[in-house]
């Protein structure tokens, strides 16, 4: 399948960030990636702000297709369990340095953060109630997900494969609620 031209945008956006950080992004450092004039840029993305926020879209999109593919199904299919496996797997083996720097420049940003966020409310365990004891565990869970996430988009030394499989498995078996590690809150 080909990919269209602004799909080859997106992803040499992508590659700027990965190698250069956000503030590389500029249309003369697209077009010279790309090998497209910025005229052809600029008909697909009138400004750098739209350009930006694509490359959100893009990715968030790219990272929920991979959660699915996991999961083998959609979000709205999975129960809670599967989605937190997805959210887990997906976290330890798509984490990459330019979607931290596009998750970290979304903290400031709405209209660039609910793009992310309304991934992680389709995926991810919510906040749970402090009573909800299956609910704390499947947050536990993102917790730890997420650490590893941050950990391989920025270590110089990637987890072994089989390494970050053992600890996904671990991590998902927290929510096992009958776990004997896994103490049960109780109130005093």
């Amino acid at each position: 399948m080909r990919t269209s031209k602004r799909e080859r945008i997106l992803d040499a956006v992508f590659d700027i960030i990965q190698r250069d950080g956000v503030t590389a992004v500029t249309f003369d450092a697209v077009a010279a990636e790309t090998r497209l004039t910025r005229g052809g840029l600029l008909y697909h993305f009138p400004s750098r702000e739209e350009l930006i926020l694509a490359t959100h879209k893009h990715l968030a999109e790219r990272w929920e297709k991979e959660m699915a593919n996991v999961a083998g199904k959609d979000a709205e299919s999975a129960t809670p369990d599967e989605r937190l496996a997805a959210y887990v797997q997906t976290c330890a083996k798509a984490a990459n340095r330019a979607e931290l720097l596009l998750m970290l420049e979304s903290a400031g940003e709405p209209g660039f953060g609910s793009i992310w966020q309304e991934v992680i409310d389709r995926w991810a365990p919510p906040v749970p109630e402090p009573d909800d004891a299956a609910a704390l565990s499947r947050f536990i869970a993102r917790i730890a997900a997420d650490g590893l996430w941050i950990h391989e988009a920025l270590s110089a030394r990637p987890l072994p494969e089989k390494l970050k499989e053992r600890i996904c498995r671990r991590i998902v078996a927290t929510t096992d609620h009958d776990h004997p590690s896994i103490e049960k809150d109780r109130p005093t």
